[in-house]
């Protein structure tokens, strides 16, 4: 499983899945999969960014 947004756990999988749900844009995305919602990847993502 790859994590593309730690904060919220969303998977590469989560991304692919909207996208084939419909999403079209990044904004579609956010809110089909809740990424980028609560950042804090300073302390959730192991790279620190």
């Amino acid at each position: 499983m790859k994590y593309i947004c730690y904060c919220d756990m969303v998977t590469e999988e989560d991304i692919v899945n909207a996208i084939k749900k419909g999403a079209r844009t990044l904004k579609d995305i956010k809110n089909m999969t809740g990424a980028m919602t609560h950042c804090d990847c300073k302390n959730k993502n192991p790279k620190g960014t």
